[in-house]
């Protein structure tokens, strides 16, 4: 039997690098789309990764890319909540108009699935009640959630209107190894490592925020199984583990775990927060038998171990 062939958008990313292993491991030819072939690779390079250079909204680089694929996991992101908040306009013109583009040569190229990481702390707004099911109201309150929730309507019209066949999944915050702590996202590695280094934390509010934090293992093996899963076809699924913990909590947490003491800096709540995000879960338990492994503290000291490590 011939391997199964995709491309992996944000390949170099957090989460698009370790799905990119995966799906080498597990017997796929992967190829990775890089701005730039300059770019070092967080992964060493494996067995059934090949790497293409250029921009996913770009119709050449995309056609070279997307040629001979069956699936394609578009994983490349180019802004943040934070940064999108500040200017939704590269938002809206690379990444939705970017990736209209990209699906557009996806299907000329013959690409018949899609697997596209929504965003689970976004989409849905302010929460009417949790855990949140993919059912309930998607009413975000910034662009980033904006942009997530029009792409997913637009796989949607090109199921019905091309046959493409979509999977979403709408990952709650994936955390752990090779996730960056210099950037303005990703919480549990950037409050470890300022931990670790002694350096101050910026809280926006006071800190009692809930978040969903999923271990990348684990979104990883679900978007694996979704992928495989005639039950996803063209289905949304929330990734998350189903419970939350404030950020108080999480940098406590870190703290016990590092026997470190944070310094921590309050400054004034941002807008497009919500209160509490936490994922219901039950849909993907029960159409692909996924539930997480790792606990939060478990996937804490994983993710701990990698940044001392690193450093």
């Amino acid at each position: 039997m011939s391997k199964r062939s995709c491309l992996v958008t944000g390949g170099n990313g957090f989460i698009g690098s370790h799905l990119a292993q995966a799906l080498a491991t597990g017997g796929w030819n992967v190829r990775v789309l890089l701005r730039s072939q300059t770019s070092a690779l967080r992964f060493a390079s494996s067995e059934g990764i090949s790497v293409v250079e250029g921009d996913f909204g770009n119709k050449e680089a995309a056609k070279r890319a997307l040629e001979g694929v069956d699936t394609l996991f578009h994983f490349a992101s180019t802004t943040l909540p934070a940064t999108a908040y500040r200017n939704s306009i590269p938002d809206v013109t690379h990444n939705l108009v970017g990736t209209l583009n990209l699906l557009d040569e996806a299907v000329t190229q013959g690409c018949t699935r899609v697997v596209f990481p929504s965003s689970g702390g976004t989409v849905y707004g302010v929460p009417s009640h949790c855990p949140i099911s993919e059912s309930h109201l998607t009413q975000p309150i910034c662009s980033h959630g904006i942009v997530k929730l029009a792409i997913e309507n637009y796989l949607h019209l090109m199921s019905l209107e091309q046959n493409l066949h979509y999977t979403i999944l709408r990952y709650a915050n994936p955390y752990g190894p090779r996730q960056r702590s210099k950037k303005v996202q990703g919480a549990v590695a950037v409050f470890a490592d300022r931990i670790l280094r002694e350096e101050p934390i910026e809280i926006w509010g006071d800190g009692a925020v809930v978040r969903d934090f999923v271990y990348i293992d684990d979104a990883i093996e679900a978007t694996l199984l979704a992928t495989s899963s005639v039950k996803s076809v063209n289905q949304v699924f929330n990734v998350g583990c189903g419970a939350g913990i404030s950020l108080i909590e999480l940098i406590a947490m870190i703290e016990e775990l590092t026997e470190r003491k944070a310094i921590v800096r309050f400054g004034p709540p941002r807008p497009f927060d919500v209160p509490i995000n936490i994922l219901s879960i039950e849909k993907a338990k029960a159409e692909f038998a996924w539930s997480p492994r790792h606990s939060l503290r478990e996937g804490l000291l994983k993710t701990i171990e990698a940044i001392l490590t690193a450093s």
